[in-house]
């Protein structure tokens, strides 16, 4: 507790944004590998597990033309571990589903929560998956089958909002964290200014749909907070581009609430 250095590691890769060390001395990291499409703040791609004595002992990429692994991941206690990842979609995918076309891209990036199950040095099993794109509404194009009002479905994310022609990363997810006694997940979304918890207790088929799992939702938002503006309700703006949600741990101060770093960018005064 004095500061001095006492362990480091090195890796083949530059660092990802996050690292945790595990209970039994693994270090779990992600790194940086370059990107022609997915170059905005905090792309990964890799993920790597460093034992004690500096061994890589798993690598796993998701750095793909469509999917990468960006910003944060979570070692659950089963030993699988979720992943933050972009999800491309075209424009022409946009549209359809219910983006204003003076307000889109070429390409638009959703999110999608991954559980992988390691699997020897360098594979996995993605044995759980969340896609935000099953969750949309938008108040633009009654055409569309997800149109609706967005202030009456506040577990749904209108895919207009933060809406412009010339930024693909569009959400931008920062953080994951994860409560085993509730078996949900939280998520920072710095783009909109809010944090969301979602069901983790579904099953994927569940997790694509608006029904089952512990709280009956499905794969929908269970709560959002931090601007009620996202979804057309009144109230001020709470969060400014922030960070690191995480429930707090059993046995400390304000266990079991959720510890949110305000980094407060934008924020009037």
């Amino acid at each position: 507790k004095c500061g001095n250095q006492v362990k480091s590691w090195t890796s083949t890769y530059n660092p990802g944004l996050s690292c945790y060390l595990l209970s039994d001395g693994t270090l779990l990291r992600t790194g940086v590998v370059q990107s022609q499409t997915f170059n905005a703040g905090g792309h990964g791609g890799v993920i790597e597990k460093i034992d004690w004595n500096g061994n890589v002992i798993w690598t796993y990429f998701i750095s793909d033309a469509t999917n990468w692994q960006h910003h944060d991941v979570k070692a659950l206690p089963n030993g699988n571990i979720l992943v933050i990842a972009w999800e491309s979609k075209t424009n022409t995918q946009a549209i359809a589903k219910g983006r204003n076309p003076l307000l889109v891209p070429t390409t638009l990036w959703s999110e999608q929560i991954l559980e992988i199950q390691p699997v020897g040095s360098n594979g996995g099993n993605i044995v759980w998956e969340w896609h935000l794109w099953d969750h949309l509404v938008q108040e633009f194009d009654s055409t569309k089958a997800n149109y609706g009002s967005v202030e009456s479905a506040p577990q749904l994310v209108n895919i207009n909002f933060n809406a412009s022609a010339t930024n693909a990363d569009w959400i931008h997810l920062n953080s994951v964290d994860y409560n085993p006694t509730l078996d949900q997940i939280v998520l920072s979304n710095h783009a909109f200014g809010e944090i969301w918890i979602i069901d983790h207790s579904t099953t994927t088929a569940q997790a694509a749909s608006h029904a089952g799992g512990n709280a009956g939702r499905g794969g929908d938002l269970l709560y959002r907070w931090g601007n009620p503006s996202a979804y057309n309700a009144a109230g001020a703006q709470q969060f400014f581009g922030q960070h690191n949600a995480h429930w707090i741990k059993p046995g400390l101060p304000y266990e079991n609430q959720i510890m949110v770093f305000n980094n407060g960018i934008a924020r009037p005064g």
